[in-house]
């Protein structure tokens, strides 16, 4: 079985999981009852049981920090 996942820019993922109370597994996005984020460069989630709009903005917004702010 494959799960949902989606790669927001070249730093997150969007993994669909079945929440705390089960484990926070990999499950397809209509079985999803939030929406886990991954630091692909850290290898750490950042963000867990968000519905699935406020996950992208998390992302989207953590990319535009990064790009106007670029390190020195």
């Amino acid at each position: 079985m494959s799960f949902f996942q989606m790669k927001v820019g070249n730093k997150f993922t969007i993994v669909a999981t079945n929440g705390a109370a089960n484990g926070h597994q990999p499950v397809l996005k209509s079985a999803a009852t939030g929406y886990d984020v991954f630091d692909r460069s850290s290898c750490k989630t950042v963000c867990r049981d968000q519905p699935f709009d406020e996950a992208f903005d998390f992302c989207t917004r953590r990319l535009t920090l990064v790009q106007t702010n670029p390190v020195q």
